[in-house]
């Protein structure tokens, strides 16, 4: 007999517990029938119009998508709005979906876990770890090898293959401690000060914590939303191929940063 979506499944869940996940997520097994044979499975960020047809075309039962869909509760699925449309499609074509996010986010080996790895970091610890396990949890933070705002900037750039990173404070400003939340994270700018970190990355965040990083003194780096988990579902998608040798496993290759920049 071949492997089930539970299979994979269950791999998931011990590989990123979901007791890791945020409150505020949606996380798991979200859509399809668990008992179906899994031979094709493709990671993605997003889940999108484009990336459904390719799961389409290319006979995927499985996409692990890092981004709940749905995320929030819906009262309704239709085809009138763009959600419902791909959830319909989805089911139609008898597609499951399985996300881990922030549960990826915060797990040993997960996506901060490897940014880190990336910086090259040393001593590195969690920002705000867990209650049920310390040694895992949201964020990390570590030691940096000496360099610069700027120059760790275009290291990450071009280990991320990122069109363009931002950051916050003078080129030359001098990095020692890294505190690193992938995504949307801006509210633990806090927590890496409190550790001691001079240094900040994440993926987005806004106007204001901006301002409050350039008022303490603390340098930030954006590196995009996408460009700071989009490597991530490639790494899983390789992981999952190892462990589950005999099935096609695959990273989506529709899955594209809907930002264009100039």
């Amino acid at each position: 007999m071949g492997q089930t979506t539970a299979d994979i499944c269950q791999y998931l869940d011990s590989f990123a517990p979901r007791t890791l996940g945020e409150d505020w997520d949606n996380i798991g097994f979200l859509v399809g029938d668990r008992e179906q044979p899994a031979a094709v499975v493709m990671t993605c960020l997003t889940i999108t119009p484009e990336v459904v047809e390719e799961a389409i075309k290319e006979q995927v039962q499985l996409i692990v998508s890092h981004h709940p869909l749905p995320f929030k509760g819906l009262k309704r699925i239709t085809t009138d709005t763009p959600q419902g449309h791909m959830l319909l499609n989805i089911i139609r074509n008898g597609i499951c979906i399985y996300s881990p996010h922030s549960a990826f986010d915060s797990t040993a080996g997960g996506i901060n876990a490897q940014l880190a790895a990336i910086m090259e970091l040393s001593e590195v610890g969690v920002l705000c770890p867990s209650l049920e396990n310390p040694q895992v949890g949201a964020g990390r933070y570590g030691k940096s090898r000496p360099t610069s705002l700027a120059e760790l900037a275009t290291q990450l750039k071009h280990s991320l293959r990122a069109t363009s990173i931002g950051y916050v404070g003078a080129a030359e400003q001098a990095v020692d401690k890294v505190g690193i939340a992938c995504g949307s994270a801006g509210e633990f700018l806090g927590a890496a000060s409190a550790k001691g970190c001079n240094t900040f990355v994440t993926g987005e965040t806004s106007f204001h914590t901006c301002l409050a990083a350039k008022a303490t003194g603390v340098g930030l780096i954006l590196l995009g939303h996408f460009a700071s988990e989009r490597f991530a579902v490639e790494t899983l998608a390789a992981k999952l191929q190892k462990e589950f040798a005999n099935l096609r496993i695959f990273a989506s290759q529709q899955d594209t940063d809907p930002i264009t920049r100039v």
